[in-house]
């Protein structure tokens, strides 16, 4: 058994005794956050386009920990820690209905140019389409296609070069209705992740993942379901570079999930279960824990609304996979829109990762890695016409770690001039 167990089931325990301390009576199945895609089609616009232009300042673009270029001479420093990034953006939101039919998809392309690293200019984009059909009048689905290329966040490691990740993920699912209350669940998801880099192609990642559950309706909406997940991953390119070891894992997640409306302002939703991971290769740190993961949402008034979240999760940075983590965290997201004009929105989180499993070129270490990052953002939109809307927003994030030269502190403030077509 892990030796983060114990704390785990602690915290899994609160988790599912949440809705009876908050004196629940029904409960209501997880879903996924709206999508932009969504939220921007539900006016009954057909198509939407935009065009936008953002400029920002970052003073610690490759996230260097104090002292770490001073330490170690044979380190190649970047042009510049500190950087000015323009990002040119054009984007189309669409929806499409027909019969019972319901395809929704948020396209966006960007060039993204820095005034002192110029190497690392690039092409930006992401993909998130999503296709909701039903068939007859017991069988449902969806099906799910999402995309993102971007340059790496750079914090995870010491290559201060263009390394563009391309992150693809797919899959299904179907719903069968029992009666009226009961429904059958059934889905796959396929995922992967790509380095441009040579030098960190040996994180590249290929996952398929099998879910299967079941799911009760109350009349009100509320849901309460139980779900079985399965998923099979490896790194591709680890094995030619380790000379044949193979590094790859198997995993299993049992989990029950409840979502309940107190009222039409007041939303909660909780997933909670246990995962058991295990590697291909023995001498690679193997994971049992519980997971669990809260979010409440609620809005006092029409024009105010906070999203608070808590969660217990086995995690990894999209572009650093093989560096898996146990993060325990809390986050808060309040958003004001005093008028139809403005809106203010801030977020707060803190999150404590416990790292479980070493990198792929990391040598073994009797000293655990432990970092605890915060952020802070700030943002305010304010659109004079329903052509025109002009952001300012600024982004702060600090991370402490036991491991030397992993903290490290960044600033990031931008404007952005975005036309709505």
């Amino acid at each position: 058994m892990s030796r983060h167990s114990k704390s785990g089931n602690s915290w899994l325990a609160c988790a599912v005794c949440l809705p009876a301390v908050l004196g629940v009576r029904n409960v209501q199945a997880q879903s996924q956050p709206q999508t932009q895609s969504q939220s921007a089609t539900n006016d009954g616009d057909t198509f939407k386009f935009s065009l936008a232009d953002r400029y920002l300042y970052d003073d610690n673009l490759f996230r260097i920990p104090d002292g770490l270029l001073e330490s170690n001479p044979d380190i190649v420093p970047p042009n510049s820690r500190k950087d000015y990034v323009n990002r040119a953006t054009a984007a189309m939101r669409m929806r499409l209905d027909a019969s019972r039919q319901v395809l929704i998809a948020d396209l966006r392309i960007e060039d993204v140019r820095y005034r002192r690293n110029d190497e690392l200019d690039h092409v930006a984009g992401a993909a998130d389409v999503n296709w909701d059909f039903e068939l007859g009048s017991r069988l449902a689905g969806k099906a799910t296609v999402q995309y993102e290329r971007e340059q790496a966040s750079l914090a995870n490691y010491r290559f201060f070069g263009k390394d563009i990740v391309d992150a693809l993920a797919y899959g299904g699912e179907l719903s069968y209705a029992i009666g009226s209350r009961w429904h059958v669940l059934a889905g796959t998801a396929a995922a992967n992740t790509r380095h441009s880099a040579f030098e960190r192609r040996f994180e590249n990642f290929d996952s398929t993942t099998g879910r299967g559950g079941i799911e009760y309706r109350t009349p009100a909406g509320n849901v309460l379901g139980a779900d079985y997940r399965y998923t099979d991953a490896k790194f591709p390119r680890s094995q030619i570079l380790l000379a044949g070891v193979k590094r790859g894992y198997s995993e299993y997640e049992p989990s029950l999930r409840v979502e309940y409306g107190f009222t039409e302002q007041t939303r909660l939703k909780i997933r909670a279960g246990y995962l058991k991971r295990d590697y291909n290769n023995a001498e690679l740190n193997a994971y049992s824990g519980s997971t669990a993961d809260a979010t409440l949402h609620w809005e006092p008034r029409t024009q105010l609304e906070f999203d608070l979240r808590a969660w217990h999760l086995l995690k990894a940075y999209v572009d650093s996979e093989s560096e898996y983590f146990v993060g325990d965290g809390v986050s808060l997201t309040p958003t004001w829109s005093p008028t139809r004009k403005l809106k203010v929105a801030a977020m707060y989180s803190y999150e404590d990762q416990d790292y479980v499993g070493r990198g792929l070129l990391e040598l073994p270490t009797d000293i655990a890695r432990n970092d605890s990052v915060n952020s802070a953002m700030f943002s305010i939109d304010y659109t004079p016409r329903d052509l025109v809307t002009v952001q300012l927003s600024y982004r702060w994030t600090d991370r402490a770690s036991n491991r030397e030269f992993r903290d490290y502190g960044d600033n990031m403030a931008s404007l952005q001039i975005k036309l709505n077509l």
